[in-house]
């Protein structure tokens, strides 16, 4: 099985291009905010008729879906390549069995499940990428934030350029750094309308994008280990292991069970391992809403679990050591992941903040963004190795950022 880390570069150029397609939109944007403050009113109206005719937002539909169709690709090369290294882990199976163990690409049935997992996992991306917006204030109504279409933001805020340039070059910026603001603190975001409640719900495209793509990771491995499990007769499974588990997974997670009991578990009801030892019902399945872990299939008292009950427990101890911070807070280590992952979405929002600014030629905010860059990097450092988790620096890169004294 490939590790975390390896994942974590498959992964990695997919996110960055759905960030870059974000900060494209955001600097497209910001360019034309600089030229406009810096024309004489007497020139701001033929330039606005200039960006009305839609040259920016053709450019900007084109590098969308350059990007788009290149994450497509590399999309489908991830779902293959995790699914060939679950396929070589089980060759010991099929001889175990006396199976013939086909290659790869001969074996029809996975060729089969990598297909459908691709198709599932692009289609998902598809729908993803096509509910773009910004969530932008209701000007009438601060606290409500409408979604406005990508063509619809650039509009708006060419708009408020226009009107804000009469004002003088030191008034224009004071007032488009709210508008400028408003579209880094949003980013292009995945809106969703619930028809049942009314509600509008929102996430960064690129966090959707990610959770689309570890979907496709679990669902490719889940497939191939249930295809191989028939293959060579699995009458079992064993959950994987990480550390740092969520608390509902954490005590079963490396315990092996019969199918019959691991249906129960995944049904919700309640269930016990081929040990014999009983859990309660479990709410949330396995490889579900954000679940890491997905299941192997074995051959009940012939698999060796890959972890001892000893190894096991030292997990449970270390995730409930956690850190404790001076004023007696405390973090389990899962939960300091989850803090790590938020420090490094600031960083990250800050970093694409202070590109913004600088390319819209206002300095100030983009010395305001530098500020919060230093802080949380700061943060994220001292808090990094107080919890002994090592930093995700690949994480922090954004493309363009250059640090400001």
């Amino acid at each position: 099985m490939l590790s975390e880390d390896a994942l974590e570069n498959l992964i990695l150029p997919i996110v960055a291009r759905q960030e870059a397609i974000n900060n494209f939109v955001i600097q497209t944007i910001a360019k034309r905010v600089k030229e406009i403050g810096h024309l004489l009113p007497s020139d701001v109206y033929k330039l606005e008729r200039l960006y009305k005719s839609g040259a920016d937002v053709k450019l900007i539909t084109k590098e969308i879906a350059r990007l788009t169709n290149l994450n497509e690709k590399e999309i489908k090369k991830l779902i293959k390549e995790v699914a060939k290294d679950a396929y070589k882990d089980a060759k010991p199976f099929y001889d175990y069995r006396h199976k013939s163990f086909l290659p790869f690409e001969q074996n029809e049935p996975l060729q089969e499940i990598v297909k459908a997992v691709q198709k599932q996992t692009v289609e998902a991306y598809m729908n993803l990428s096509k509910a773009q917006a910004f969530m932008l204030r209701d000007l009438k109504n601060p606290k409500k934030l409408i979604p406005t279409p990508l063509a619809k933001a650039y509009y708006t805020v060419i708009d408020e350029a226009v009107q804000a340039s009469q004002l003088g070059i030191v008034d224009y910026y004071t007032s488009m750094r709210r508008t400028l603001r408003q579209l880094n603190d949003s980013g292009i975001r995945n809106v969703v309308y619930n028809t049942e409640s009314g509600k509008i719900y929102s996430q960064r495209l690129d966090t959707a994008v990610r959770r689309n793509i570890l979907d496709g990771i679990r669902a490719i491995n889940q497939g191939v280990q249930d295809e191989v499990g028939k293959q060579f007769g699995a009458d079992g499974k064993e959950i994987t292991v990480h550390e740092n588990s969520a608390p509902d997974h954490e005590p079963i997670q490396g315990h092996q069970f019969t199918n019959e009991e691991y249906d129960k578990l995944q049904n919700q009801e309640a269930f016990q391992d081929y040990e014999g030892e009983r859990f309660q019902p479990i709410a949330r399945a396995i490889g579900v809403l954000n679940c890491r872990h997905f299941t192997y299939s074995i051959i009940l008292g012939v698999t060796k679990p890959n972890f001892t009950k000893e190894q096991l427990q030292a997990m449970v101890e270390r995730n409930k050591k956690g850190y404790t911070t001076k004023d007696g807070k405390h973090f389990t280590m899962y939960e300091c992941t989850q803090q790590q992952r938020k420090l490094e979405t600031k960083i990250r929002w800050a970093k694409d903040g202070q590109i913004m600014a600088r390319i819209a030629g206002d300095m100030k905010l983009a010395e305001q963004y530098q500020a919060d860059i230093n802080k949380y990097t700061k943060e994220y450092k001292v808090f990094s190795n107080a919890c002994g988790l090592a930093p995700k620096l690949k994480k922090l890169t954004v493309s363009g950022y250059r640090k400001m004294k």
